[in-house]
């Protein structure tokens, strides 16, 4: 799913701005910035030569933007894309000590409803579709091909809420999402994930330095299990784990 930043970002900046009741009209906001971020995408034992029992394991920084619409009755739209930086992995350190370039990319669309209460206390539920792509690359030789490619796409459900404090908005959400997976190599390897069930975690602040711009600083927790078919003996499974610490700026208008 790779997108709960996006739900939780959009959870901020809407309770941020819900508690405004005499805001009679929508509002638009563009947001960009940085998530020092670690990837890891291990492999069962039943999985292909090479990769039984692997984990690779990539550490980089993603960009991140995005813009969101909101309605004055608190319902909202968001489209996020984040990209990550220069970056590499390590799934083939036991054939080669040269590192291997390694990419990690999603957009994802949300929409949801966020209801603020008279305190400032608000709750949202929300739901989307997200697609990722990964790139590992690999050194041929030795190896019969020079990258694996991981595509993936599903939707998500959630729900969140937000508490005012410290002059800013706290914030926490939680989202299930059902997957589907496709493992392909540059030398004719090809398999599939049924689809299955992942979850993501996330805490973050929002801090309003005008009432258009505010900074928000977020954490947050991905897992997801894909279960791929039978190559040569048996299907196997492949678990994704993302944590990730960002910052970003965001400006309404």
């Amino acid at each position: 799913m790779k997108a709960l930043r996006t739900e939780l970002w959009a959870l901020l900046l809407v309770s941020a701005i819900c508690p405004a009741a005499a805001q009679a009209q929508s509002a638009f906001r563009l947001y960009g910035g940085l998530a020092p971020t670690s990837y890891k995408i291990s492999f069962d034992q039943n999985a292909p030569v090479g990769y039984s029992n692997q984990t690779a394991k990539s550490s980089y920084t993603a960009a991140n933007v995005g813009v969101t619409w909101i309605s004055p009755k608190g319902i909202y739209v968001d489209f996020a894309v984040q990209q990550s930086l220069s970056a590499h992995h390590d799934l083939w350190k036991s054939v080669t000590s040269q590192k291997q370039d390694f990419s990690h990319d999603t957009y994802t669309l949300t929409g949801g409803y966020s209801h603020a209460f008279a305190q400032g206390v608000s709750v949202s539920g929300f739901g989307g579709y997200t697609v990722s792509n990964t790139v590992l690359h690999a050194p041929r030789p030795p190896l019969a091909f020079s990258k694996d490619t991981f595509d993936s796409q599903g939707i998500f459900v959630g729900a969140g809420a937000g508490v005012p404090a410290l002059r800013g908005q706290f914030s926490g959400s939680i989202a299930l999402a059902g997957m589907k997976g496709k493992w392909t190599d540059d030398n004719t390897f090809n398999n599939t994930a049924d689809t299955t069930f992942g979850f993501s975690l996330g805490g973050a602040y929002t801090y309003p330095i005008t009432p258009a711009l505010g900074v928000t600083a977020d954490l947050r927790y991905q897992q997801y299990k894909y279960n791929f078919g039978i190559v040569t003996t048996a299907a196997y499974t492949v678990t994704e784990k993302i944590t990730s610490l960002g910052v970003r700026l965001g400006y309404r208008f």
